[in-house]
């Protein structure tokens, strides 16, 4: 009974967070990539390239159970989500970029994240390896739970914008109801790993959360990018959708598996912190200029 509220909690949470989104994107949020093409070049390689990249590293120098391995990679994979634009935000990021990369690459994420996971894997754990995603419902399930959301999201606003107004909030609150619940049984549920959790995976996560933020930060200057764009490009880059790599993990049509889930759900706790620390020093610096 537990393992099915999870297993339909937390995608049902992710589907009406990713709705909620949808009630504020537009059609101009995807297309404005044509007038940042440097910046959202780069965060998109960042994203979907160099930080799967930099995680499968990660998990080959540091020694970890498959199941966690796969968690971390999990993160890495995918997309960045809406609390990303909530941080750029915070750190006077370029906010108009955050949200077109973040739905950018949630889209993108119906097929990178099933067909990049498996390449890992075998790379990970060689061609015995037994979890595996199969790619063709898995890019279903993640439709599913996010671009059709997000397209029920954009025609509720384009069609009846007091309306979406209106409902933002209760639906952002009655997601993350159901996302708690979820995230408090996963946790009870795998209490007996947690502490080979936090020893292991745990300094992995935080480690690759930190790693991306830099990799973001370094790659932005190095491509002239500076100011508020840079900060944008710090956080999409370094703060990854926990809740996506959540439900894809507990999801019985995907991995299937609260172990896996695991890792996530320490790194949404995780990088939150890490993310308000880079926060507050991009706001002292603004201050400072």
């Amino acid at each position: 009974m537990q393992q099915a509220f999870i297993a339909n909690a937390i995608p049902f949470a992710l589907a009406v967070i990713m709705f909620g989104m949808g009630l504020k994107l537009r059609t101009a949020d995807f297309t404005r990539v044509i007038r940042y093409p440097r910046a959202a070049s780069v965060g998109l390689a960042c994203q979907i390239l160099l930080l799967p990249a930099l995680a499968l590293v990660l998990v080959h120098l540091i020694p970890l159970r498959p199941e966690f391995a796969i968690g971390v990679l999990l993160i890495a994979l995918s997309p960045g989500g809406a609390v990303s634009n909530l941080f750029s935000l915070l750190a006077r990021g370029d906010i108009a970029l955050s949200v077109t990369l973040t739905a950018i690459s949630s889209v993108l994420s119906v097929v990178t994240v099933p067909l990049l996971l498996n390449a890992a894997l075998l790379l990970l754990l060689g061609e015995g390896v037994e979890i595996h995603l199969p790619v063709g419902p898995t890019m279903v399930q993640i439709a599913w739970i996010t671009v059709v959301p997000v397209s029920l999201g954009m025609l509720v606003r384009y069609r009846a914008p007091r309306f979406a107004q209106l409902t933002d909030r209760p639906v952002r609150y009655l997601s993350f109801a159901f996302l708690a619940l979820a995230v408090v049984l996963i946790l009870l549920r795998e209490r007996g790993n947690l502490t080979e959790l936090l020893l292991t995976a745990g300094p992995a996560a935080v480690l690759l959360n930190i790693l991306a933020m830099a990799l973001g930060y370094g790659l932005a200057s190095l491509a002239g990018i500076d100011g508020a764009r840079r900060h944008t490009l710090t956080i999409e880059v370094g703060i990854q959708n926990a809740i996506l790599a959540t439900a894809i993990a507990v999801s019985p049509h995907m991995l299937g598996s609260t172990t896996i889930a695991m890792v996530p759900t320490i790194y949404g706790f995780t990088m939150s912190l890490i993310a308000f620390g880079y926060v507050g020093w991009a706001a002292s610096r603004t201050a400072a200029q």
